[in-house]
């Protein structure tokens, strides 16, 4: 199963470079990010080509970070096509518990990373409604 990062960071200038400047000299690719801020703290959810290594960089480099568990969709670039995604996965009961969409190729495709509740239940459901649901390997090499 596909992973991203929850980093809790401290929202203050620099903070977010610092955690870049890790990966940059790692050779780590981000693919998607998002940030969430909590006032004096935020969240910073990011998709990289290799997140167990970032990983172990940021927790030696002292940093809150978690790996976390994730699927990634292949949705069609129109009108639409979240809200099909959106009621396969409630169909079928599963929660949404943190997300972001990223295009992938104008008019096309995009992706839509998803932390649920019941990860095999929820790519289960997708496959069903005829979406493509990335492996480990594509996710890293988008």
């Amino acid at each position: 199963m596909a992973k991203h990062l929850s980093i809790f960071v401290e929202n203050r200038p620099g903070k977010l470079d610092g955690i870049t400047g890790v990966f940059a000299q790692n050779a780590i690719d981000i693919r998607a990010f998002s940030i969430a801020s909590a006032g004096e703290f935020g969240i910073l959810k990011t998709l990289v080509n290799a997140p167990d290594k970032a990983y172990a960089l940021l927790k030696a480099g002292g940093h809150t970070v978690s790996l976390r568990d994730i699927v990634v969709a292949i949705v069609d670039d129109a009108p639409g096509s979240l809200r099909r995604l959106l009621t396969a996965l409630g169909q079928a009961g599963v929660n949404i518990d943190d997300s972001y969409g990223f295009l992938l190729e104008k008019g096309k495709s995009a992706a839509v990373a998803l932390e649920v509740d019941a990860p095999a239940k929820a790519e289960a459901a997708l496959r069903q409604g005829g979406f493509t649901v990335l492996s480990d390997a594509e996710v890293y090499a988008l």
